[in-house]
């Protein structure tokens, strides 16, 4: 009975350590209305588990940007090399749902007069 126990804790303790990366993958930490948002890109990182944008904000303020997984982002078309530090960018996302946090999540950015498209279902209806 003990190596069952020991097995049940386990698993529990496991299920518990994932919830956080479950809400973070999820869309719960976001406001639910979208927003636009313009700025200079700081920072480009096309890593997992989310490739990520640093903009500096028409406001000054640093906003961190996620796109979509890695795999959703590169079928978007935006790929290494595609932008860089100084680009200016706009993007359409959904803003953390904490208002101390410059952070969101992106659903469209366009960048060049080009459109990248991670979460077409969330784009509104024409």
């Amino acid at each position: 009975m003990q190596p069952i126990r020991r097995l049940v804790a386990a698993s529990v303790l496991l299920s518990a350590l994932s919830l956080p990366a479950l809400a973070h993958h999820g869309w719960g930490w976001a406001e639910g209305d979208l927003i636009q948002m313009t700025g200079a890109i700081r920072s480009v990182t096309i890593a997992p588990p989310h490739p990520i944008l640093e903009v500096e904000a028409a406001d000054g303020n640093l906003w961190t940007v996620e796109l979509g997984n890695p795999g959703r982002t590169e079928r978007a078309g935006f790929v290494e090399g595609v932008a860089e530090a100084g680009d200016q960018v706009e993007i359409l996302g959904n803003r953390s749902r904490d208002r101390g946090e410059a952070r969101m999540k992106a659903v469209s950015i366009t960048l060049d007069g080009r459109d990248y498209v991670f979460y077409p279902e969330r784009l509104p209806e024409n």
